[in-house]
């Protein structure tokens, strides 16, 4: 029953991240605002699908290499989300450069 639930709940929160994303994404006024909600919704979100993943192989046993695994997984997921939202949001604001009226700062006009 324990078990369940520590594998059901990050599982079902993992997947409300990616809906609240992708509801509050059409509300978005900008591309560089609906890359920002992405980033979030994939950093946390995946991190709690491997953490209730994680949780379900305890359940065959624990093992170092499941921990590594998702130690592995953890991390990769940190750089890649990070790495992946500066490279899109870098190309779109090359390509369009529109940014929402309530944006207060432009860091990146200096640069191009």
């Amino acid at each position: 029953m324990i078990t369940d639930l520590l594998i059901g709940v990050p599982a079902l929160l993992g997947s409300l991240c990616f809906l609240v994303a992708a509801v509050t994404m059409f509300r978005a006024g900008d591309a560089l605002t609906r890359i920002n909600i992405l980033s979030v919704a994939t950093g946390l979100g995946m991190m709690l699908f491997i953490s209730s993943a994680y949780v379900h192989e305890l359940r065959s046993g624990f093992s170092w290499v499941e921990l590594a695994k998702a130690f592995v997984a953890l991390g990769a997921t940190v750089v890649v989300t990070s790495v992946a939202s500066i490279t899109l949001a870098r190309a779109a604001y090359r390509a369009d450069g529109k940014l929402d009226p309530l944006t207060a700062y432009d860091d990146i006009a200096e640069e191009y």
